[in-house]
């Protein structure tokens, strides 16, 4: 359950606000100025904590493990993909992606570069007020919060969007509304066969982890390098 309280001394409660995120609590604070959202973020405290900021509107969680092997093979099976197609990606994990001029901040479960790898895979910081967003942003949704999340990937034009529940593995592209749509396939894996990822992330806590990613390595080469 949601927990909301206002945030009135930054320093001395720093700790235990991080403290309840860690245990597993949603923890929402409300009228939160874009530098004490910024300080949260940047404290040794919270490294381990998932912030997500809106206007004012600050929610922090804990991932739990479950969330973390997903979000974990999924990202393996794409870099997979990537190696065996030779194609030149740029990993970003969970990178903070905020922008003041915005007011938003987010951290995605993976986020990467595809199309606009070629301009920042030199370069170890990013300003999103300039430099291009993730080509993709990955969320894992055990819990149904990616919806709220999608004005946040809109806002900063983050062209493509995946969501996993846990059972189903869902693509949106930004459409030229600035509206997320669903389609078939990937923009930036087009021939990336969503429905064999799909199924080998259905066998999380079944399979061991290195098990499944060879046999996707294997049904690549029978099926699409060979």
């Amino acid at each position: 359950m949601a927990t909301s309280v206002a945030l009135n001394i930054f320093g001395e409660r720093v700790m235990a606000i991080a403290e309840q995120a860690l245990s597993g609590q949603r923890v929402v604070l409300h009228g939160v100025p874009w530098a004490t959202y910024v300080a949260l973020r940047d404290v040794p405290q919270s490294r381990n904590v998932r912030m997500t900021y809106n206007r004012g509107e600050l929610e922090m969680i804990s991932p739990s493990k479950r969330h973390e092997v997903c979000a974990h093979l999924l990202g393996r099976l794409i870099e997979a993909w990537s190696e065996e197609l030779h194609i030149d990606i740029q990993s970003c994990r969970a990178m903070t992606c905020r922008r003041e001029d915005l007011e938003r901040g987010f951290e995605p479960d993976n986020s990467y570069y595809v199309k606009h790898e070629p301009q920042v895979w030199q370069k170890m910081e990013l300003d999103l007020s300039v430099d291009p967003p993730p080509d993709l942003a990955i969320e894992i949704d055990l819990s149904g919060e990616t919806f709220k999340k999608m004005p946040l990937c809109a806002a900063f034009g983050v062209p493509e969007l995946w969501r996993y529940d846990g059972q189903t593995l869902e693509v949106y592209e930004l459409n030229s509304a600035g509206q997320y749509e669903p389609r078939p396939s990937s923009a930036s894996f087009p021939r990336l066969p969503l429905s064999e990822v799909q199924r080998l992330m259905g066998q999380v806590g079944d399979v061991r982890e290195n098990m499944l990613i060879r046999s996707f390595r294997t049904w690549i080469r029978e099926h699409v390098t060979k």
